[in-house]
C-alpha cells in the first residue's frame, strides 16, 4: 500500500475546515453595511481658456505645416535649372538677391557630360567669354579648341 492511502486511512480526507451555508452570498451586503455614508459629490472641473482653445490650436498648427510643406515642394519643383539655354538671367536673377532666400541649384552632371554640353554649344572660347562675361586667363587663351566633329550616322 502506498503511504498516500496510509494516510488517508489514518486522518481520513475531510480537512476540517468548514466555510458556513450562506457565507459569501451575505459578505459583501454585510460589508456595504458597515462602511460609513459617504455622500457623493459631482465633481466639476473649470476648464481653462487655453485647454478650451487647444484643439483647435492644434488643428491650426498642423494645417499650417501643410500649408509650408506643400509651398516648398512647390517651389522646388516649379524653380528654373540653370543651364547652358538660359545662364545669365538666371544667375543675374540669383545675384540681385538681397537676402539669404535662395535654393541653391545643385546639379548631377558630371564633369564629363558638362564638357560635351559646352563644346558642342561653342566654337570658341570667344562666344563662352561674352555669353559668361567671363575673360580667361592669359595662360589659356593661345589654347586653340575645336568642337568634336559630329559623326554621321550611317544608314
Amino acid at each position: 500500500m502506498r503511504q498516500e492511502d496510509q494516510l488517508k486511512e489514518k486522518y481520513g480526507t475531510d480537512p476540517g475546515f468548514r466555510v458556513p451555508d450562506g457565507y459569501f452570498e451575505e459578505l459583501n451586503s454585510r460589508i456595504i453595511a458597515e462602511l460609513p455614508s459617504y455622500p457623493e459629490r459631482e465633481r466639476v472641473v473649470p476648464m481653462s481658456l487655453w485647454q478650451r482653445i487647444k484643439p483647435y490650436a492644434y488643428l491650426a498648427a498642423m494645417f499650417a505645416g501643410i500649408w509650408l510643406m506643400m509651398n516648398v515642394f512647390h517651389r522646388v519643383s516649379t524653380s528654373e535649372a540653370i543651364s547652358l539655354d538660359n545662364p545669365p538671367a538666371a544667375i543675374a536673377s540669383a545675384m540681385e538677391l538681397e537676402t539669404d532666400e535662395y535654393i541653391p541649384y545643385i546639379t548631377v552632371e558630371n564633369d564629363y557630360a558638362l564638357e560635351r554640353e559646352v563644346s558642342e554649344n561653342y566654337d570658341s572660347f570667344d562666344d563662352f567669354e561674352e555669353d559668361f562675361g567671363y575673360e580667361l586667363s592669359p595662360e589659356y587663351e593661345s589654347l586653340d579648341v575645336h568642337a568634336p566633329a559630329a559623326k554621321e550616322k550611317s544608314v
